[in-house]
Order: C-alpha cells, then structure tokens, then sequence
C-alpha cells in the first residue's frame, strides 16, 4: 500500500510539473491583411488636363502705422509665425510719454466736466461754459485713446498663421509708417492657377469638379479642390482666361509656392471615376462607405470615408470623392478591424506551405 501510496504521490507531482511548464505567456494576436496602393487613375473621358502653378493663398506686405527705429525684427526668411505673434517692434519710449501725458490731460477734463455737469443741472453755469468744458473732456480723452493706440502700434503682429517671404529693412533702422517691413504669406491653402481655352470654359458648370495633379518624381498626388475664380477676359499675350481653384495643403507633402503642376477640369456630367478599387476593400457603417487606410510607420490603420461609384469588372468598384490616389489601403478582412488595429501586411504563402493550409 505504501508503495502504491508512493506512486501516486509522484505522479501528482509530475502532472503539476507538465502543468506549470505548459503555462506559457499568450502572445499578441496581429492579423495579417493585405494591402494595395492606390494609383491615379485617367480614366476620365471628359477631363481637361492644363499646366498650372501652385500659389499661396495670399500674400501682404506688413507695415507700420507709426514711425521710429526698430528694436526688434523677425528676419528669418521662411519662418512660421503664428497669428499673433510679434514679428517687429519699435522703440515704445516715447510712445509711452505721450500715454501718460495724455491720461493726465484726460483725467483732469473728465473731473472738470463731471463738476461742470452738476453745476449745469443746478443753473449755477452758463451752456455755453458747460459746452466748453465738455467740449475739452472730448478733445482730451481722443488724444488719450489715440496715444494708447499708437503704443500698441509699435508692434507689428501677424494677421494670421503664415511665413515670412520676404525682409525690406534691416533691424535698428528708423522706418516710416506705411513702410513695407516684410511680405507674409499664408500657406495654410494653396491657390492654383492656370490658363483655359474658351472651348473648356465653356464646359464648366456648377456640376464640374477639380483637382490638382502633383507630380514628385517617385510619388503622384491627386488633390481636389474648389473653384474660387474664373477671370472673364483674356491676356494680351494668351488667348486664354484664368482660372483659380483652391486646395488644402496635402498631410506629409512639402508644397511650396511657385510650384509647377497640373489642373485636372471634370466635367462629371459625361465622366467616371478616375479611382478604382478592390470591392473587398470597402465596408459599410451607419449607410456611410468606409475603407481602411494602412499606416506603414506604424502598422496600423485608419478608417476614411469615401464616396462610392458604379463596380468596373468582376471585383473593382469606382470611389468618387474621399481618395486622392498613392495611398495604401487594406482589401481583406476589412469587417474586422477597428480604429487603431494593428496588422500586418500579407506577403502571401509560404513555399512550403503545401495546399495553402497555414
């Protein structure tokens, strides 16, 4: 008995063992996906293809509404200033004199009027004396606001979040107001600009779409925009008329202003998508179609909402609105994935993998 006893005692001991050796750490679960790049797509039939520029959306020349020497000057060329940032500054010495000065002056006429008022109301003064002194509260007061405005005039700030193009003076210099003292440029959207036929012109409509084809040697980008202008005369040297439309700043490109392009005019009457994509990529959420972009630096992805056309094929569909074209999105298993995932790409099976089982 103490032999079986012994026995069963250690066999007991071997399962615990089996027990703690099989409990390993689970490991992370990331689904494999495959993934595609978009290409630009031409296959617009009614699309009119014309050079074009990349330009800032605007440009002004800051200057000064006082005169005096600068004591300060932002003179990096290129350098982002946020709307309200100081960029310039003139000496505020005697600027601040004139403050106090002038609020002296104000103070004594607004407790000579005040007095005069009461004494007015009592019938112990003329109209006339009373129209005086609150003529002098007036006069007084103009020139105490006026002070103060031109103090705060000695610092030029930015209008709005841009760059510094361009430097006219150099710091320390006595400078006049209305002098340009930098041009600032505003990049928050880009205006592109070319030149159409009357023919072309001719075709556009409320209905008619643009968009900005960007060529970056190994990169193409496609970026819709809105029409902001079309001109209604000629230039003497084209027999052509301008036109402008305006688009976002595109997320990780580098556009600067002065950049040559193409404008890409839709006429969506007679046209089809120049987008096409896998069926599997897409999926639908709240009666909204969705694709999953994938983020190669950090393997994961993002959801975008896009306008879907008409299915080309056995397995392409047409996306209208939402993609530019260069962009990476998954086309398998998109209804399973969520805000954020983390994946990884499918690089197909394994050559020993016999039958496609793993």
């Amino acid at each position: 008995m103490k032999y079986l006893k012994g026995i069963s005692y250690l066999l007991v001991g071997m399962l615990i063992f089996v027990g703690c050796k099989e409990k390993v750490k689970e490991k992370e679960y990331v689904r494999a996906v495959k993934v595609v790049k978009i290409g630009v797509g031409t296959s617009n039939k009614n699309a009119t293809t014309v050079p074009a520029s990349i330009n800032e959306k605007r440009e002004t020349k800051l200057a000064f509404r006082v005169k005096g020497p600068l004591v300060k000057l932002n003179d990096v060329i290129g350098d982002y200033v946020q709307k309200g940032q100081v960029i310039a500054k003139i000496d505020p010495r005697d600027y601040k004199i004139a403050v106090e000065s002038t609020q002296a002056a104000y103070k004594l006429a607004s407790a000579e009027y005040k007095r005069y008022k009461t004494l007015l109301e009592k019938e112990s003064v003329s109209a006339s004396t009373y129209d005086q002194m609150e003529s002098n509260y007036t006069a007084a007061k103009t020139a105490y606001e006026s002070a103060k405005n031109a103090l705060e005039d000695t610092e030029l700030k930015a209008p709005f979040s841009g760059y510094i193009s361009d430097v006219f003076v150099n710091n320390y210099e006595e400078v006049n107001p209305g002098q340009a003292i930098v041009s600032f440029i505003d990049l928050s959207k880009f205006e592109v600009k070319a030149w159409i036929s009357l023919e072309d012109l001719s075709k556009i409509n409320d209905n008619t779409q643009y968009a900005c084809l960007i060529d970056l040697g190994n990169q193409k980008i496609r970026v819709s925009g809105n029409l902001k202008e079309v001109g209604h005369k000629t230039s003497m040297s084209k027999q052509s008329y301008p036109i402008s439309i305006l688009i976002d700043a595109p997320e990780n490109v580098n556009l600067r202003a002065g950049m040559t392009t193409h404008l890409e005019i839709i006429d969506t009457d007679n046209t089809s998508s120049s987008l096409e994509i896998p069926i599997s990529s897409i999926y639908s959420k709240e009666n909204k179609t969705y694709v999953w972009l994938f983020n190669e630096s950090t393997n994961t992805v993002s959801s975008k909402e896009v306008l879907r056309g008409k299915i080309v094929g056995d397995d392409m569909i047409q996306i209208r609105k939402g993609l530019s074209g260069g962009e990476n999105i998954v086309c398998s298993g998109v209804n399973f994935l969520s805000e954020g995932t983390k994946v990884k790409k499918y690089k197909g099976f394994s050559k020993t993998n016999v039958g496609n089982k793993l």
